[in-house]
């Protein structure tokens, strides 16, 4: 009897550390900052299905061309919203675009016009959290995405918690790469 509980408990153990040390590689292969040999523009995100709800006026973000929030999902069902920013260049999405990216991602964003270095489209990036959403019971206003991405010339602000934002902008990020 207590050789067949050990041999059970190896087993349960040895699968538990598999498992997560396969989620800790998928986690690990999602990098941020990604170079790429293609310059995207914004049509090669309206072919894969993007549906833009506006495009902001990109006269006060340094570099960029375009900057478009919108909403994109394989089904209706998976959709997610996105801020996109192009850039000419992958090194210009690095240099000029990613200390924008970081000032509004993540749970300590700044979502609040007075403190933000570029206002334009400041609404779309919080969400209005009431009891019982996020699982917390909390109310109030939310940074809405994440986490980003910059993926060639492309500077992608992506929906969701900071633990999954980034496999959501990789969702996208494969799409368009295909």
């Amino acid at each position: 009897m207590l050789r067949i509980y050990i041999t059970t408990l190896i087993i349960t153990l040895i699968l538990i550390s598999c498992s997560s040390a396969e989620g800790e590689s998928n986690s690990e292969s999602l990098d941020v900052v990604t170079n790429s040999e293609k310059i995207f523009s914004m049509e090669d995100f309206y072919s894969v299905g993007f549906k833009d709800n506006r495009s902001y006026d990109v006269s006060e973000l340094p570099g960029a061309s375009d900057a478009v929030f919108g909403f994109w999902g394989k089904t209706k069902s998976e959709s997610k919203t996105y801020e996109i920013r192009i850039y000419k260049s992958h090194e210009d999405a690095v240099s000029l675009g990613e200390s924008f990216a970081k000032e509004v991602t993540g749970n300590d964003a700044i979502i609040k016009s007075s403190a933000s270095s570029w206002k334009e489209g400041i609404k779309d990036r919080r969400k209005i959290g009431g009891p019982g959403s996020s699982g917390g019971g909390r109310s109030g206003t939310f940074p809405r995405y994440g986490n980003y991405a910059i993926y060639g010339n492309v500077v992608m602000l992506c929906e969701g918690t900071e633990e999954i934002a980034l496999e959501i902008c990789w969702n996208l990020i494969e799409e368009i790469s295909n």
